[in-house]
């Protein structure tokens, strides 16, 4: 190879040897033919009858327990003969799974951004596409007063209630905080380390939460929690699909994005809202690089 080359690429001594530096720089070229190759090799695989009846798919928490499910069923018999797979994760998590080609396509959560180094890093390998935004709600039980309540609470009375959180770091806690910031909220606090904890603690209890609407679909239509209107505008969590920019997306997962775009976040239905009558996702259609 070196006389080929015409390069030194090792220092030989009975020690042992050791790469120079034109051998180090071959050593990269050469570790980056293979994974080449194995992208190669893996792609033709992927291909294959069995890999091209797969689909793999990954979304936070809330995305992967709400949303994904719904879309799927809507996907009806494009999926029948696919096997599905859906992992979870957090954004830095589900962004290392897209840049190894572990999954073939995510769907992240707009707020766990802060702090995700993966995705900042790799912002020219990844695609994003907006999905839906899912709107945030004040949440109560039956048992509450504010169930019944015909006129918007304020923020003031909403931070001097007895409430139930999400722990510190989470995207849903930071919003929580940031509305109720101003008006100092009493102590007696819960924190909970999820959704399906909050809407429990909530529907047994006389305390009060902030809920993403698509957490609590099930619950409100049979009645066992409630909305509660807020004289404040509550935000929409933004939810994106994202993919590798090399491989693009499977034919399988091109028309699940497609389908969440069309059907987004879907309200709890127009006798639970008590904004609107039900806030239907804003979808989007536009491409762009992850930032």
């Amino acid at each position: 190879m070196e006389r080929r080359l015409g390069l030194r690429l090792l220092e030989r001594s009975p020690a042992g040897s050791t790469l120079t530096t034109e051998g180090e720089v071959l050593a990269r070229y050469a570790r980056n033919v293979i994974r080449a190759a194995d992208e190669l090799l893996e792609f033709g695989s992927r291909m294959g009858s069995t890999e091209a009846r797969r689909l793999r798919i990954a979304g936070s928490p809330a995305i992967s327990e709400h949303l994904i499910p719904d879309w799927l069923n809507h996907a009806g018999s494009t999926t029948d003969d696919v096997l599905v797979e859906v992992r979870t994760g957090n954004l830095e998590t589900l962004h290392r799974l897209v840049l190894e080609s572990r999954v073939d396509l995510a769907f992240v959560d707009g707020w766990c951004g802060t702090g995700d180094r993966t995705g900042a890093a790799h912002h020219d390998e990844l695609v994003t596409r907006d999905i839906c935004d899912d709107r945030l709600a004040v949440v109560v039980g039956p048992r509450h007063p504010w169930a019944d309540r015909r006129t918007p609470v304020t923020v003031a009375e909403l931070a001097g209630a007895p409430l139930v959180l999400r722990e510190r770091g989470s995207g849903l806690r930071a919003f929580t905080d940031e509305l109720l910031a101003p008006h100092r909220p009493a102590g007696g606090q819960v924190e909970l380390p999820s959704s399906s904890a909050l809407k429990l603690a909530v529907a047994t209890s006389r305390r009060v939460t902030v809920l993403n609407v698509s957490t609590v679909r099930t619950e409100i239509a049979d009645g066992r929690l409630h909305l509660v209107a807020v004289d404040h505008e509550m935000p929409g969590r933004p939810i994106r699909a994202t993919w590798n920019r090399q491989r693009g997306l499977t034919g399988h997962a091109e028309a699940l994005v497609e389908i969440a775009a069309a059907k987004g976040s879907p309200p709890p239905g127009p006798h639970d809202d008590p904004e609107t009558g039900g806030t239907p996702g804003r979808d989007h259609a536009g491409h762009r690089a992850i930032a």
